[in-house]
């Protein structure tokens, strides 16, 4: 009895790099974004009434 085992794997770099780029700059946009609103929000002209 001679089993054969045979397993391909397919392994997209582009893809890989590509996802990771794009998460790199959702999350830059996030921190970026935050630290902006903390900033207008502190500001004059929403702290004045």
């Amino acid at each position: 009895m001679d089993r054969k085992t045979q397993v391909n794997i397919d392994i997209n770099v582009t893809k890989i790099v590509k996802y990771a780029c794009i998460a790199g700059v959702v999350i830059v946009t996030v921190v970026f974004a935050e630290k902006a609103f903390k900033e207008f929000v502190k500001s004059p002209c929403c702290t004045r009434k």
